[in-house]
């Protein structure tokens, strides 16, 4: 299970492929992401630009039904798995993908 800790903005490649042999990945966090948001993308090897996850964001503000943050999200897609975080002060999040 890739897993980084992200202190600042950017991009994050964590070195797999979006596509695994159960169909389908998780993205979870845990930590502060300092009021930033965590955006998912994946990036076929030979394209230069990074495509977005549809409804792969996650912020303090993603809420469930029962009012809790949402620190986790199920997503199918190929490519590279990216993640950036955008818009934080002084992050401390640890971002695993399974």
């Amino acid at each position: 299970m890739p897993t980084k800790i992200i202190t600042a903005d950017g991009d994050y490649n964590f070195g797999i492929d979006a596509k695994s042999d159960s169909g389908y990945r998780v993205l979870m966090y845990t930590g502060s992401l300092g009021g930033g948001t965590l955006k998912l993308y994946t990036k076929p090897n030979d394209a230069t630009t990074k495509v977005p996850v549809s409804n792969a964001e996650l912020s303090t503000s993603t809420l469930d039904d029962g009012g809790d943050v949402v620190q986790q999200l199920v997503f199918m897609s190929a490519g590279q798995v990216i993640v950036n975080l955008s818009g934080s002060t002084a992050a401390n999040v640890e971002v695993s993908v399974l």
